[in-house]
């Protein structure tokens, strides 16, 4: 309702965007969004796909994420092998 006509929203170094936050964000009034770039913010694939299906001028999404944005231990096997099936599914 108030951000109708907003192309661009960067959201950096927030807390997971899962589904519900993303229907929450989109209930607002996203219809003009053109670009979503999410910088250090972990996303849920549904998050994503929400986005996408709400946001009918939407271009792209931009998602720049580490291991250091979701585990406190990034060095150990389990946060790197957990980190790549994360990445993986967001690719999909």
């Amino acid at each position: 309702r108030n951000c109708m006509r907003l192309q661009v929203l960067e959201l950096d170094h927030v807390s997971e965007i899962n589904q519900e936050v993303a229907a929450e964000v989109c209930r607002e009034g996203l219809k003009g969004l053109e670009m979503l770039v999410l910088s250090s913010t972990p996303v849920t694939p549904k998050a994503l796909l929400h986005f996408n299906s709400v946001c009918r001028n939407l271009k792209s999404i931009v998602v720049q994420i580490g291991i250091e944005d979701y585990f406190e231990d990034p060095n150990s096997p389990e946060a790197r092998k957990l980190f790549d099936e994360m990445v993986n599914k967001l690719q999909v």
